[in-house]
């Protein structure tokens, strides 16, 4: 899907070529998009914990859905139809983790207690600045279409389980979910981005225009376990549509 979508927009480039010659090419352009990132990156993490004299054990599994973007960017042509540009794209999302765990036995070795339950409260942010290399290609005087690809920087801030609590009564041989307790793990990455835009404009200057832009990085987080990572996916196909500005 991610290819095919790609393929389509970056195949309109040489059909814009041709008579991007008898054009005026904007020296510049500004664009606003709300959009969707239509990709999932569910992960896992999980930690051991020391109790009752044995090793214990609870695990996460996040799920981050598809949800709205924000993304606007701009830059400006430098030689021919070749510009540079920047953009930046937010997106944010509930996460929640469905949490499992094995407690040790108060007074029985290797007879651990089985607890589950789901965690609210913890949520994903990704802020991805792009720099671009854009090819710019106007075809008559109502149409514009630019491709691209470049680095991303990529900022991430995600909810983490990292303890729980539980009840239980004698004689212990069952235990209940209480409840998670949610820590912020933050990390930058690079990575790389790629896409295509399609303006159409009603005057010189103001139109609308429709992106699809393939964006992605996988980031090591602080994980719940003491000096260790969770390797979690970021990005991902994205489609917006917007302002188109140029001057």
């Amino acid at each position: 899907m991610r290819i095919t979508l790609l393929a389509i927009v970056l195949a309109a480039a040489p059909l814009a070529a041709a008579p991007a010659s008898a054009q005026t090419l904007s020296r510049g352009w500004i664009s606003v998009n709300g959009g969707y990132q239509a990709s999932t990156n569910d992960f896992s993490d999980g930690s051991d914990f020391d109790a009752n004299a044995e090793t214990g054990r609870f695990d996460s599994d996040y799920t981050v859905e598809a949800g709205p973007t924000f993304d606007v960017a701009g830059g400006a042509t430098i030689a021919g139809a070749f510009g540079v540009g920047v953009g930046v794209t937010r997106y944010s999302r509930s996460t929640p983790a469905a949490f499992t765990a094995s407690i040790p036995h108060p007074f029985f070795f290797s007879t651990p207690r089985s607890v589950a339950g789901d965690v609210g409260g913890a949520t994903r942010e990704e802020l991805a600045v792009h720099i671009q290399a854009r090819g710019v290609f106007p075809v008559g005087d109502r149409l514009q279409v630019m491709v691209f690809g470049g680095p991303s920087f990529f900022q991430v801030k995600q909810g983490m389980v990292t303890d729980f609590d539980f009840a239980e009564s004698y004689p212990y041989d069952t235990a209940t979910f209480s409840s998670g307790t949610i820590t912020e793990a933050k990390e930058s990455k690079m990575g790389v981005n790629v896409g295509g835009d399609v303006g159409v404009f009603f005057t010189r200057q103001v139109g609308v225009g429709f992106l699809v832009q393939y964006s992605a990085a996988t980031v090591a987080l602080p994980s719940a376990t003491t000096d260790a990572t969770a390797e979690v996916k970021v990005g991902g196909l994205q489609a917006g549509f917007g302002l188109r500005l140029r001057f």
